[in-house]
């Protein structure tokens, strides 16, 4: 069983101090289908569908480091990390985060 983790911190705050992993609802039997829905884009601003959801059902307060597919059983895994196109945020500048997906 594979499920979507992603790692988020504060907006604002120490990153490393307020990071958390996030389990999504939904599980997939396979990598292929958890990465179709974690890869699946339909907005026209670029952003993943899942993210987006979760960064808005968070009122906008978190924003992701890391997010992946994860089995917990074999320890598969897939992940991506955001780009940042306006820059990175200052609170991440000299910072070095640990993408690692636990729950």
């Amino acid at each position: 069983m594979f499920k979507i983790l992603i790692l988020a911190y504060l907006i604002g705050q120490d990153p490393i101090a307020t990071q958390q992993t996030f389990q999504m609802e939904k599980t997939f039997d396979t990598m292929e289908e958890c990465k179709a829905e974690l890869l699946l884009q339909t907005r026209d601003n670029g952003t993943y569908d899942v993210l987006w959801e979760f960064v808005d059902d968070m009122n906008f307060k978190w924003d992701w480091l890391v997010a992946g597919c994860k089995n917990e059983e074999t320890g598969e895994e897939f992940q991506i990390s955001p780009s940042y196109p306006k820059g990175l945020p200052e609170e991440l500048e000299d910072v070095a985060i640990e993408k690692q997906l636990e729950v």
